[in-house]
């Protein structure tokens, strides 16, 4: 059946942006920049553990990669897991939430990630992404029960 005039002929997002991760994550094991920044938004805005700044476009990304040690995890990362991914959209705007795990040389870091993407023609870009490193943490989560008094930090 012929789209209706004016639908969208790319695909959900509910869809591709799983699917974009898988990608994203076997270029940064590979160390594949080209295609890993083929899904980034010229201007992406990124949170990154541990730069504390928030970094502008992909200038931004690149100054990062340039003060990376060489030693650093991106080069000694043996495996990412994606988690519990959620998709959401509404017309050209999409936002991900997923667990991710990383194995790297001794080590396994968990981080929650938050990112925001737009439809681009047939395709979807990532124009946000914020990485929360959960230090001490492993997944899967452990669930607490709460035995004090009633309350918490947050909202």
């Amino acid at each position: 059946m012929p789209a209706a005039a004016g639908a969208s002929t790319s695909p959900r997002a509910e869809d591709y942006i799983p699917a974009a991760f898988d990608r994203i994550y076997a270029a940064f094991l590979a160390g594949d920049t080209s295609t890993l920044d083929s899904y980034l938004d010229d201007d992406i805005t990124i949170w990154i553990p541990p730069e504390p700044q928030l970094s502008l476009g992909l200038a931004g990304l690149d100054a990062i990669r340039a003060r990376r040690l060489a030693d650093s995890g991106v080069n000694t990362a043996t495996a990412v897991t994606v988690h519990d991914m959620l998709v959401d959209s509404h017309q050209d705007v999409a936002w991900a939430r997923h667990v991710l795990v990383v194995e790297l040389a001794g080590q396994t870091d968990v981080m929650r990630v938050t990112s925001v993407w737009h439809r681009d023609g047939s395709r979807w870009l990532q124009v946000h992404s914020h990485e929360d490193l959960l230090p001490g943490v492993s997944y899967p989560f452990t669930v607490l029960l709460e035995t004090g008094p009633a309350g918490s930090a947050s909202a």
